[in-house]
């Protein structure tokens, strides 16, 4: 009888794991499609910006081409009539200022969306891990003190999820190395 609970239970929990992964795999689609149009988005902000760039410095080539001819016939600094090409450069310079904001605004929401997905995959392996120490478990393969010595290693993983992605934003920067990254991650887990 002993026996058949334990597949039971064995059978339980490989339901739960396929039914979890199938959820984490329609998940990580939809939040990967999600990040694709932002970045999308960003691109094709980044393009506007970039075209009212080009249209702003010819602007300013030809304020600069009228100051150097003005000056040259005078002589002399004085107006040079430029308010119409100043009057045409207002809103392309405030859209750029807005295009400016909406692509921090986008790579905000991209970071953001980033973080929730390495959280949710750093849930998922934690689920994983305790189904499969569960099992063992449940199997007598292991003993409840090595069952939750191993499921607070794993714990740490979650809790430290901040400092630990702080840690390797730093080593990608190349403001620590590899050594000292792992060492500080080594302190953490």
């Amino acid at each position: 009888m002993a026996l058949f609970n334990k597949l039971k239970t064995v059978g339980k929990t490989l339901g739960k794991t396929a039914g979890g992964i199938a959820d984490s795999i329609s998940s990580n689609m939809a939040e990967a499609n999600s990040l694709a149009v932002e970045k999308i988005k960003i691109s094709k902000l980044e393009s506007e910006k970039k075209g009212l760039d080009n249209e702003i410095n010819l602007a300013y080539m030809q304020i600069g081409k009228k100051f150097v001819e003005v000056a040259i016939e005078t002589n002399e600094i004085q107006d040079i009539g430029v308010m119409d090409i100043l009057q045409m450069l207002d809103p392309k310079l405030s859209r750029k200022r807005e295009l400016e904001k909406e692509i921090i605004e986008i790579e905000k929401k991209i970071k953001d969306q980033q973080i929730i997905q390495e959280k949710s995959k750093i849930n998922q392996e934690y689920e994983l891990e305790k189904e499969k120490l569960e099992k063992a478990l449940s199997m007598d393969i292991i003993t409840r003190n090595e069952y939750d010595e191993k499921l607070s290693l794993i714990s740490k993983k979650i809790d430290n999820f901040e400092e630990i992605r702080r840690i390797e934003k730093q080593y990608e920067m190349g403001i620590i190395s590899l050594k000292e990254k792992e060492d500080k991650i080594k302190k953490l887990i």
